[in-house]
């Protein structure tokens, strides 16, 4: 069985003891280690995930929009392939291709599948996104977005928003466990294009965004932003700020996503805080 699965089913089995009731124990680094650690971790990994799709749409496709080509090839992974799709001049739709047998993405996360953006109107400002055959970190990844680009500049800030995204694994046994999304929102703006000594041009975004996520136990959880946070693409993460995870009738922890440096914060760690216990917890 691998850890994922034993960790959902560690979660499963402790939640049929607490649902419907306040946890009272007396050990508050019980309840953070053995409440909010499996959960939190599942939430956050969740949540980096489609911030990492909805940034590589961007990087790919946004930033493209005034490109002649019918394939974009300007600064993304020789793995990925988009396809621009037009009826005379006017775009149709752009077919991200990640393949099938190879995990990679623009950034270097671990995509494969396809992801189809379609304009909802002729000024190029809103989008459908579609995820066909779609797995991103070791997730099938179904549904779609709505993305809305702001301002007139493509690329640079925009929203996006869903209440059609599920994340699901297979254990050995092929017994399938679904994370749904009823509810994702967020807004990034761009803050500049840092040039590090560690020879990368990372895009600097920061985010504010709000998800619910309901377990294949029927648990709801949920993850606020409490400040803007920070939001580095080459990093794959996010890299500062702070957020409250909820968990159904546990309570509520603290997420620290660190200071928001590049190179001090880019080792996708963060700390969740609750009942005056801490832990960590990687993307």
């Amino acid at each position: 069985m691998n850890s994922k699965c034993l960790k959902l089913l560690l979660f499963g089995i402790f939640l049929i003891g607490v649902s419907n009731s306040c946890y009272t124990g007396s050990d508050p680094e019980d309840i953070i280690e053995e409440v909010f650690s499996v959960p939190a971790e599942y939430c956050l990994v969740i949540n980096n995930g489609i911030n990492d799709i909805v940034m590589d749409v961007n990087a790919i496709v946004m930033n493209n929009l005034d490109t002649k080509k019918d394939t974009i090839d300007d600064e993304i992974a020789k793995c990925v392939t988009p396809v621009i799709h037009r009826t005379g001049e006017v775009i149709d739709s752009v077919v991200i291709d990640y393949g099938t047998s190879s995990n990679c993405s623009s950034n270097g996360g671990s995509f494969r599948g396809k992801i189809i953006v379609e304009p909802t109107n002729e000024n190029l400002q809103d989008f459908d996104i579609r995820l066909s055959d779609f797995i991103a970190n070791g997730f099938d990844v179904t549904g779609g977005f709505s993305f809305n680009i702001v301002g007139r500049e493509a690329g640079r800030n925009f929203s996006v928003s869903t209440d059609a995204i599920k994340f699901s694994f297979s254990d050995s046994e092929e017994t399938v466990f679904t994370f749904t999304v009823p509810s994702f929102e967020a807004d990034y703006t761009y803050i500049r294009s840092e040039n590090d000594d560690i020879d990368y041009v990372d895009d600097i975004y920061n985010l504010t965004s709000d998800i619910d996520i309901t377990d294949p136990n029927g648990a709801q959880m949920s993850l606020t932003s409490e400040s803007d946070l920070v939001y580095a693409y080459s990093c794959e993460n996010i890299i500062g700020g702070t957020a409250f995870f909820s968990l159904q009738d546990i309570g509520e922890g603290l997420v620290n996503y660190g200071g928001g440096n590049t190179l001090d914060n880019c080792d996708g760690i963060v700390s969740v805080t609750a009942e005056g216990s801490t832990i960590s917890v990687s993307l």
